[in-house]
């Protein structure tokens, strides 16, 4: 019998026979939230509950895990063959009894939080490193998963709720027959009992204490002559495995020079020389850079010194703060230009009507200051920020020989503007108009060869701009949303309240804020909430919700409530008869709205070309290798013209 539909909907583990590698598509720059942000209250006690949750699995606590659950919650591990449906929280904690104490230890590291709150409703992201231990008769005595959670919460009589959980398998490392061995264990009525103690524990801590002192000559001492150190979760540009002390010298040398403190917790194995260690560093490079992993650790001692280490962590961080790596993708994941692929990112601010936007300046392989080239600014959806599919579709561009850029609107991502998440398409307008500006006093840009690249709904932003100011000579739309007031009215008027209940919310949340400063919000993005921005359940919007995608710290799955009436007011249309400009669209018929596009089309009256990718929805032509390259690959060759 398959061994997922054995033991049900594991919320904290993932069984695939094949590891997938999509932690290649999260090149963000991440760290902790803890460390990064301060929480607001409801945040914090989200961030307390996901943490309380997955402990009490690992301790066993199943009652303390169902009180951290709603009384019904939606749970889906597709990706992993598993059940996608709601269920009781009994129901969930029965699946983790009947299998997860096969284990000796089970140890989930939870950590990268990214947590949203809107009124009583929340959403978060967060990464784990779940690692589960069993002595094995042969090969590893880990199975360990690194994986990414996308999850909602409700708040009830006070209290947050855990209502929603998906999981994404990035990567699984280790022996693959363990859970196997742990089902079999629970079969036979023999769970195996939590060790509360482990003779490692000395040595380990003295290990630690090293480390900390930067202490080189007490490190060492704490290290056998044949001391191994694998890293199962290392990226390709970083090393697997050390063999030997020398290479170990060799290593930690290296670190000596860095300020580290490790807060640490030790679990137990049923072997007394091998003890499991859950921690998280905050380390300051020599270089002056904060570099936060975290990790769960193996190690073996044997006669007071450490043989082995199976050092698991976060090969995100890794890449995106350890001297001497960097990120594999311009992009949140793999369908972005190769960072070794000679483009360069420059972080660049200018100004838009007093306000300061932060954006991405792409320049193209051997890059010569003294040459001019063909440019673009580039344009995502509704709520995006500039690292989702902006990067993509700009690194790609910069590849092919142009200077691009990407940037936050006005209240987004790390750009300047209160209230934050308001889609207004004049300030939208206003902030291309900016960046117009700052691209033409470029001198490397050839001012006669400028365009203007919209994704989704930005393509009606980027259509209003074009048709006012002539420096932009071409539009390129890809994946366009183009709404009326009339299309809008058909789609919203199918939401809760319908068209003009959102209206009368949004001008009630503009007067709010103009008498407290306080602004109102709904979640993004949601596969509960019917009241939420983007709302159809069943992954419709999964981009904005998965950490494997494009969900993360640097997006706030937050929509300003006062937001609505620009939105369902807004005639992305109309621009069409303004634009003499020559324009060229990538679509697909099964994108959103195409009705919009073909409308608007219709509207040019100068050169145009629409070129229909029907093999593709919209998602994909947000992020998926072979649609990007698709369209990309019309774009390109429409450029080059």
């Amino acid at each position: 019998m398959n061994i997922i539909r054995k033991i049900g909907v594991l919320v904290f583990i993932g069984l695939a026979l094949a590891s997938t590698k999509l932690i290649n598509q999260k090149a963000m720059d991440t760290q902790t939230l803890a460390q990064t942000t301060i929480l607001s209250e409801d945040q914090q006690a989200i961030k307390d509950l996901i943490d309380e949750l997955f402990k009490a699995a690992d301790d066993r606590k199943w009652g303390i895990a169902e009180s951290t659950m709603a009384n019904s919650v939606y749970v889906d591990y597709s990706a992993l063959g598993g059940t996608v449906g709601f269920q009781s929280p009994e129901e969930i904690v029965s699946g983790w009894k009947a299998f997860l104490p096969g284990f000796d230890r089970t140890v989930h590291q939870v950590h990268n939080q990214a947590i949203w709150v809107a009124g009583d409703r929340a959403s978060a992201t967060f990464d784990a490193i779940a690692a589960h231990y069993l002595e094995a008769g042969s090969g590893e005595n880990h199975w360990t998963v690194f994986v990414g959670y996308d999850t909602e919460f409700i708040k009830q009589d006070g209290k947050w709720r855990l209502a929603r959980i998906d999981l994404s398998l990035y990567d699984q490392v280790g022996n693959s027959e363990l859970p196997q061995a742990a089902l079999a264990v629970m079969e036979n009525g023999a769970a195996n009992p939590l060790a509360s103690a482990s003779d490692a524990t000395a040595t380990v801590e003295k290990f630690f204490q090293a480390l900390e002192a930067t202490n080189f000559e007490a490190l060492v001492n704490t290290l056998d002559d044949e001391v191994v150190q694998k890293m199962p979760l290392a990226p390709a540009n970083f090393p697997e495995e050390i063999v030997g002390i020398e290479a170990m010298k060799s290593l930690y040398k290296g670190v000596m020079d860095y300020e580290q403190s490790y807060d640490r917790i030790y679990l137990p194995t049923s072997n007394p020389n091998t003890v499991i260690v859950k921690f998280n560093g905050q380390v300051t490079t020599g270089e002056g850079k904060p570099y936060n992993n975290a990790y769960v650790n193996i190690y073996m001692v044997k006669q007071g010194k450490i043989t082995e280490i199976v050092e698991m962590f976060n090969l995100n961080i890794l890449l995106s703060g350890w001297p001497g790596l960097k990120p594999e993708s311009y992009s949140v994941h793999a369908a972005g230009a190769s960072t070794t692929s000679g483009v360069t990112l420059e972080a660049v601010v200018f100004n838009s009507q007093g306000v300061n936007l932060k954006g991405h300046l792409f320049l193209p392989p051997n890059f010569d200051a003294s040459k001019t080239y063909p440019a673009a600014i580039v344009t995502g959806s509704w709520t995006s920020v500039k690292e989702q599919m902006p990067d993509e579709y700009a690194s790609l561009l910069a590849r092919d020989g142009l200077i691009t850029l990407t940037f936050d609107f006005t209240g987004f991502g790390e750009s300047e503007g209160q209230p934050r998440q308001v889609e207004d398409y004049q300030l939208k307008i206003a902030d291309i108009k900016a960046a117009v500006d700052f691209l033409t006093r470029h001198p490397s840009v050839n001012k006669d060869e400028l365009s203007g690249l919209g994704v989704c709904a930005s393509s009606g932003y980027m259509a209003h701009a074009t048709a006012q100011d002539k420096r932009i000579k071409q539009l390129v739309l890809v994946a366009p949303w183009l709404h009326n007031p009339a299309i809008a009215k058909s789609i919203y008027d199918l939401r809760p309240g319908g068209t003009e209940g959102l209206l009368a919310s949004s001008k009630a949340a503009k007067a709010k804020y103009e008498s407290t400063g306080e602004m109102e919000y709904v979640l993004g993005a949601s596969e509960l909430d019917p009241l939420s921005a983007m709302y159809v359940p069943e992954n419709a919007f999964d981009y904005y919700l998965d950490p494997a995608k494009a969900a993360g710290a640097k997006y706030d799955n937050r929509f300003a409530v006062s937001s609505w009436e620009p939105w369902l007011t807004f005639d992305g249309i109309a621009a069409g008869k303004e634009i003499t400009q020559p324009v060229f669209i990538v679509h697909s018929e099964s994108g959103a709205v195409p009705h919009g596009a073909k409308e608007f089309y219709d509207h040019l009256k100068g050169d145009k070309e629409i070129v229909w990718l029907n093999d593709f929805n919209q998602q994909q032509l947000y992020f998926e290798e072979a649609a990007v390259n698709a369209a990309m690959g019309e774009v390109v060759k429409y450029l080059s013209k």
